[in-house]
């Protein structure tokens, strides 16, 4: 916007254009009162939302660096290590940026929002209710004297001296005031131009400072940015690879692991045998089957039981306190028509106690019987099925058995 310049010699003459002109100056002035203070206003919300982001990005920074990427396994590799120390690494970056930050937000509030506040009260303000005051004042003052002056009655000739001198007066300090306010407008409007811009400018220069500062950072940081880069993707490469060897594993220990499928993990002597069992317990008079979770360790032949609750597992070391173990003495295959259950076994233990166990499928029971060294059951001669060479007689027995009733009838005539 363009204004009109204020001349001196309009000054004197006072005219409805100068005085339109003036007008112009002020509001022009005011416009600015308002806006400087509405940057003040929007200034102090951009150092509290980035005292917000500052506490933000602190407190990311916080949690990045407490947080620990647990590796799986014996030992870490080089990989892991450097992927898990980076996330400490990415805090500090993050740190040493909110620090530059911080000092940011301290030199825009003392040298940005400071001056300008100083600006606008002590000049602006100044010039437009101050300053203004006093030329109206003074003009009033005038042009007031000036009626008095004019309407004096020429009968008071003696009166006309003082009148002039008063009028005369008047007029020298309207024209002083009317001066003073002019110079005091267009300085006000000229040291806009310096005052105001070369603090604004200074919050700019700040402000580019931060990014570029940002830039540096990111300049020394990039190199191990992109080593952490090199091997995020090796680990993610390794992961998949691990991935596909993971799904042919998995589909082939579910093979193994179906229920209509023969359990070939059973084939082989394994060291140790788990799995979960039900134990049959007898408690008043009442038969339960609990599930347990079993543990039998065959160099040591120890056989652990270990109460578990599938849907509630709130302390597994405390599941262990409850555990039972003892050492295993013989282990046979319970018969089919000696129980109502399938998958049946009992374990002997060294106590001679005799604990029967229910497995969760034939194969499974199999596996169990083949890990504890079990054996098939007993039959005896009234408890069993008999074979049909057992129950016929040789010519031999025929022969023994016919010599008997012959026998036992010589005997019968002589009672």
């Amino acid at each position: 916007m363009v204004l009109k310049p204020l001349e001196f010699a309009d000054c004197v003459t006072d005219s409805p254009w100068f005085r339109a002109n003036l007008r112009e100056h002020e509001l022009a002035l005011e416009r600015s009162y308002k806006s400087i203070k509405l940057l003040e206003s929007q200034s102090k919300e951009l150092i509290s939302a980035g005292q917000k982001l500052q506490t933000a990005q602190r407190n990311f920074a916080k949690t990045l660096q407490e947080l620990k990427l647990e590796t799986i396994g014996t030992t870490e590799t080089e990989d892991e290590r450097i992927i898990a120390n980076s996330l400490k690494e990415y805090s500090k970056l993050i740190l040493q940026l909110e620090d530059q930050r911080s000092h940011i937000l301290q030199e825009t509030e003392k040298n940005f929002i400071g001056p300008f506040r100083k600006f606008r009260i002590e000049c602006i303000g100044n010039a437009i209710q101050h300053e203004r005051k006093k030329y109206e004042k003074s003009s009033y003052k005038f042009y007031q004297t000036l009626e008095k002056h004019l309407h004096l009655s020429t009968n008071k000739r003696n009166d006309f001296k003082e009148a002039d001198t008063a009028l005369e007066a008047e007029q020298r300090q309207f024209y002083r005031a009317s001066l003073d306010y002019v110079c005091v407008l267009q300085s006000v409007q000229e040291r806009m131009k310096f005052e105001f811009v070369e603090n604004l400018s200074s919050f700019l220069y700040s402000l580019l400072t931060f990014y570029h500062v940002g830039h540096v950072i990111h300049e020394d940081f990039k190199p191990y940015l992109d080593h952490v880069k090199y091997r995020v993707q090796k680990a993610k490469e390794s992961h998949y690879a691990t991935e596909r060897e993971t799904e042919e594993f998995r589909k082939k220990m579910l093979r193994l692991n179906s229920m209509s499928h023969p359990m070939e993990m059973c084939a082989g002597r394994v060291a140790i045998k788990q799995g979960y069992l039900y134990l049959c317990e007898k408690k008043n008079l009442v038969t339960s089957w609990t599930k347990y979770y079993c543990v039998y360790q065959k160099e040591t032949r120890m056989f652990a039981i270990v109460p578990v609750t599938q849907t509630l597992i709130k302390d597994i070391k405390e599941a262990f306190c409850q555990s039972i173990s003892f050492k295993l003495k013989s282990c046979i295959r319970r018969a089919s028509d000696t129980i109502d259950k399938r998958f049946c076994f009992d374990i002997i233990s060294d106590n001679d106690d005799v604990l029967t166990f229910q497995a969760l499928s034939d194969e499974d029971r199999r596996c169990w019987l083949n890990a504890l060294d079990g054996k098939e059951p007993f039959y005896s001669p009234t408890s069993g099925p008999c074979k049909p060479m057992q129950t016929s007689l040789d010519n031999n027995s025929y022969k023994f058995v016919k010599a008997l009733l012959e026998r036992i009838e010589q005997n019968c005539k002589y009672i």
